[in-house]
C-alpha cells in the first residue's frame, strides 16, 4: 500500500498560499520541488526535452502572472500535474508535432542506458527486459495510471483530476494494468513488483 506524506501537502499549500499573496519565493519554491517530477511525467508523451521545458516555464509563469485568482486548491500536486498533461497535449496537437495519445496507444518506449542494464545476476536483467516488454505494450492510459500512482504516489482522486477522467475509471486501469503485469510475474511479492516498476521509470 503507498503512503502519502502529509507533510509535502501541508507545505505545498503554504507555498501556494505564498503565491497567492505575491511571495516569488514561494513560486521558486513550488518550481524546485515539482520541476523535475513534473518534467519526467512529461516525457511519458513527448520525447522534444525543448518542448516540454518551454510548457514547464509557460506553467510556472502563468501561475505566476494569475496569482490574484489563483483557486484554492485540494492538492497542489494534483493541479501542477493536470495542468502540464494539458499543455503539453494542447501544444503538441497545436503543433502537429505528434499524433495526440488516445486509451488504444502504446506507450512509446524509453531509453534504456546500457549501465542501467549491467545488473549483478543474469536473471535479474531477464526479469528488467520483460518487464519493460510488458509496460510498453500496456495501453496509454493503463500505464500512464500506474506511473501517477506507484511513481508520483498521488490518491485515486488525484489521478481522476490529472487525467480528467472519474475515479472508478482509474481503479479500474489500475487494476487491470497490474492483472497484467502480475500474469508475467507471479513468484515476486507485490512490492517487489513496484521495486521494479520505479527502478524502470527512474531512468
Amino acid at each position: 500500500m503507498v503512503t502519502l506524506d502529509n507533510s509535502f501537502s501541508d507545505t505545498d499549500h503554504e507555498h501556494w498560499d505564498g503565491i497567492r499573496s505575491g511571495e516569488k519565493s514561494a513560486l521558486e519554491a513550488l518550481a524546485s520541488r515539482y520541476y523535475r517530477p513534473l518534467f519526467h511525467y512529461s516525457t511519458k508523451f513527448t520525447a522534444n526535452h525543448a518542448h516540454i521545458e518551454d510548457c514547464l516555464q509557460d506553467l510556472f509563469l502563468s501561475i505566476w502572472e494569475k496569482q490574484q485568482t489563483l483557486p484554492l486548491v485540494h492538492s497542489v500536486k494534483a493541479y501542477l500535474f493536470t495542468a502540464i498533461r494539458h499543455n503539453i497535449l494542447h501544444r503538441t496537437q497545436r503543433d502537429s508535432l505528434f499524433r495526440p495519445l488516445n486509451d488504444t496507444d502504446e506507450a512509446e518506449a524509453l531509453d534504456i542506458s546500457p549501465e542501467r542494464l549491467l545488473l549483478s545476476r543474469e536473471d535479474d536483467l531477464i526479469q528488467q527486459q520483460q518487464l519493460k516488454k510488458s509496460i510498453e505494450q500496456l495501453p496509454q492510459r493503463q500505464r500512464e495510471a500506474i506511473y501517477l500512482r506507484y511513481f508520483e504516489e498521488l490518491s485515486y482522486e488525484e489521478i481522476a483530476q490529472v487525467m480528467g477522467l472519474n475515479r472508478q475509471v482509474v481503479a479500474n486501469y489500475l487494476q487491470h494494468a497490474l492483472q497484467t503485469l502480475r500474469k508475467h510475474y507471479q513468484k515476486f511479492v507485490f512490492t517487489g513488483l513496484l521495486a521494479l516498476l520505479a527502478w524502470f521509470w527512474l531512468g
